[in-house]
């Protein structure tokens, strides 16, 4: 039994047959089926005080465990150099005569290179989410981090995970981070929010079950076996061309998932009369989804685990097992996070013997495209 899928959740039966009731044929529904994950979707429930050590949280600054230093990107002088010039059109030269960078950075001596700090993504609490879910640790904390792209040849994301009898310090008494510039300052998520989850379920786009994505269409083929091989291939055919009934989280733009969830709207609450009054930030699409005293229906949270990532061209498991290894098959998205208003959404991938065995050295980073 998968057990990252839908079809095996007790708690997600409801949605599973909702989703599945949008296809016309039940054979192509059988096979979709194979693509539905299990996931939770994590949404801001209010702005973060620091006062709960190890909570869920998005942005701001992470509560580290006793012991642990911010981690940090070792970067060469040339490299650093070019990155400033990059960033403000300069010659190297006029960088280093008239912005003072050096001074006021942080060089290892040791390792001759500048340490710059990471971006902090998130933290999450697995024991908040154990109900939910059976593949994640069933307690501890796990921090998510990045490496600023300008500092690397390939995006670099990496995790931590953070056992729950480790005592912690919290990251509002985190010294503020040098580099925190143009060229590093996490505009992203400068402001921090505590999270919730919900379960959730998530479903890849059809068009992706193409022969770029072998892995993919094995799995279909798969469910396929035991019907004729002609009905096999209208299936495989309908993939691509069946209609799927609109959904909300299909309609909403990057920047509108950030506006609800900046305002702690959480699927299934009532729509209170004095959130519903705040009309100024509302697209067209939001006025229709809030409906003052009604619950909020069910739309993408800002970030999600165990969902899938989004390519038409190959999978972003596909890269993940060029880099790292093994079967793309064999590599699942463990967080997947809006990370700007213009609809990015980054990925971190983890192989899901890693996963079980609670490594989280190996981690893939590549966002949606």
């Amino acid at each position: 039994m998968d057990i990252l899928l839908a079809e095996n959740s007790p708690i997600r039966q409801q949605q599973l047959a909702q989703k599945l009731a949008q296809f016309k044929d039940p054979n192509l529904a059988h096979v979709l089926s194979a693509f539905i994950r299990s996931s939770v979707d994590l949404y801001p429930c209010a702005i973060e005080d620091y006062t709960q050590l190890g909570n869920s949280r998005l942005g701001g600054l992470p509560d580290l465990p006793v012991g642990m230093d911010y981690p940090v990107t070792l970067v060469g002088r040339e490299e650093m150099l070019d990155a400033y010039a990059e960033e403000f059109d300069h010659t190297r030269e006029y960088i280093e005569e008239h912005y003072g960078w050096s001074q006021d950075s942080d060089w290892d001596e040791a390792a001759q290179a500048y340490r710059v700090p990471m971006q902090f993504i998130a933290q999450i609490n697995c024991s908040d989410l154990k109900a939910f879910q059976s593949y994640l640790p069933r307690e501890g904390r796990l921090l998510f981090f990045l490496e600023r792209w300008r500092f690397s040849e390939m995006l670099r994301g990496h995790v931590y995970y953070v056992a729950e009898d480790q005592q912690l310090n919290s990251g509002k008494a985190i010294t503020e981070l040098k580099f925190d510039d143009a060229v590093c300052a996490n505009y992203e998520y400068e402001t921090a929010y505590q999270l919730q989850g919900i379960a959730s379920i998530k479903m890849i786009a059809p068009d992706m079950i193409n022969s770029d994505n072998p892995h993919l269409l094995r799995l279909a083929k798969a469910r396929l076996q035991v019907l004729p091989q002609a009905q096999q291939a209208m299936v495989l055919e309908a993939l691509v061309d069946d209609e799927l009934v609109p959904e909300w989280q299909d309609q909403l733009k990057g920047y509108e998932l950030i506006q609800l969830n900046e305002h702690g709207l959480i699927p299934g609450q009532i729509l209170t009369q004095s959130q519903s009054a705040y009309t100024e930030w509302r697209s067209s699409n939001l006025q229709a989804l809030l409906v003052p005293e009604q619950p909020l229906p069910y739309y993408d949270g800002i970030a999600s685990i165990n969902g899938h990532g989004d390519s038409r061209y190959k999978a972003p498991e596909l890269h993940a097992a060029a880099e790292l290894g093994g079967n793309a098959e064999d590599y699942l998205v463990l967080l997947k996070v809006v990370y700007s208003e213009h609809s990015m959404r980054l990925n971190f991938i983890i192989h899901r013997d890693d996963l079980a065995s609670g490594k989280f050295e190996r981690i893939y980073c590549i966002y949606d495209n």
